[in-house]
């Protein structure tokens, strides 16, 4: 504890020699899964307006785990989302088994709006690393509990499964009804997205498919337009938000070696970092941090037309690579993630900026 505390008064004072001392009031981190260089170089060589050109900070995430040169979704989710290298397959606990504080538990505690929008189920690693504690990535049924549990205000995402016993359909075998849970704790149940598009509901859970949500060229709707809609929700609260969006699917193009799923979730992903950019923009008090749990597939672009046209992707594997991932960076402290960073130092450095700005208001 001294040790935290220790090293957390020497970022502040570093800061404030550093000459910024201007802490974000909001933190929107959006996670590309599966995208590395290469996937980003899709959106930027497809894409001549691309939102990736717009960070003024830029930089490298080395991916490892705790035991692993190869992360999964699990350790590498905690890493960005608790500030701790962790084992393969753990979510929200150390390399010891011990749960962590997560950024969106950090900010519950200081009266911060909170938000998860993914495209996959929402108990999923990577969402499940900011609100679950298991060093069993699979235990879906307790992550759902878990996820009820933490007053989280807004969900957006799929899974719905997972919160409802099999008699309703669902996949739990203990008979709770967390939707029901839920409603009875003052939240909104949404099951489409035409439905959560009309509510004004404060919390809600938007649980628009049983399992992951259609891929990104089958869907309706983009990740873009439920990124807005939580940030319309979340922006209220005068104390500030925090959120992670998640492009889940970029990942299935890489498992899958398929390029035209790769381009087409990459798309997705990249209107909604815009979104999330053009809201930096105009609230001038919000960081935006973009980057990746891991690289899948070691996507390689080795063709195509001058203009993006025709792209040739080739793969190297189905499965996570070790190599690095990229980090975007706009909004206050953004000069703070630039370089080459350890996935778990980019995540204390967020919880870090998260208790500077709560130390700042507070006239400590």
């Amino acid at each position: 504890m001294k040790k935290t505390i220790f090293s957390f008064v020497l970022f502040i004072s570093s800061l404030i020699l550093a000459g910024t001392p201007k802490f974000p009031k909001n933190i929107i981190i959006m996670i590309g899964d599966g995208m590395g260089v290469s996937q980003v170089s899709v959106s930027v060589l497809t894409n001549p307006n691309s939102s990736f050109k717009r960070f003024p900070v830029t930089g490298f995430s080395i991916t490892c785990s705790a035991d692993k040169l190869k992360t999964d979704s699990a350790a590498g989710g905690t890493a960005l989302a608790c500030g701790e290298s962790t084992n393969n397959g753990s979510l929200g606990v150390d390399k010891s088994g011990k749960p962590i504080q997560s950024i969106l538990d950090l900010a519950k505690q200081k009266k911060l709006s909170t938000g998860i929008v993914v495209t996959s189920e929402i108990i999923n690693a990577t969402p499940a690393a900011f609100l679950g504690h298991t060093t069993n990535r699979h235990e879906s049924e307790l992550l759902a509990q878990q996820f009820t549990e933490s007053e989280t205000d807004i969900v957006i995402g799929g899974g719905k499964k997972y919160f409802v016993p099999d008699s309703l359909g669902g996949k739990r075998t203990d008979n709770q009804n967390l939707l029901a849970k839920l409603v009875r704790s003052g939240y909104e149940i949404i099951s489409s997205y035409e439905e959560l598009v009309k509510s004004n509901a404060q919390k809600y859970y938007a649980l628009l498919e049983p399992s992951d949500l259609k891929a990104a060229n089958q869907r309706s709707y983009s990740l873009s337009e439920l990124t807005q809609k939580a940030l319309a929700g979340l922006s209220k609260n005068e104390n500030g938000f925090v959120m992670m969006i998640e492009g889940s699917q970029i990942d299935h193009g890489g498992h899958e070696n398929l390029p035209d799923v790769l381009i087409s979730e990459m798309n997705d992903f990249e209107k909604a970092v815009k979104t999330a950019l053009e809201f930096a923009e105009a609230d001038k008090n919000t960081l935006v941090l973009v980057t990746a749990d891991h690289e899948t597939g070691g996507a390689a672009i080795t063709g195509g037309k001058l203009d993006g046209g025709n792209m040739k992707i080739d793969f190297a594997s189905k499965s996570h690579t070790a190599a690095m991932v990229g980090v975007f960076a706009f909004g206050p402290s953004c000069e703070m993630f630039s370089g080459v960073n350890e996935n778990y130092k980019i995540g204390r450095k967020l919880l870090m900026l998260l208790n500077a700005q709560h130390f700042s208001n507070s006239g400590e």
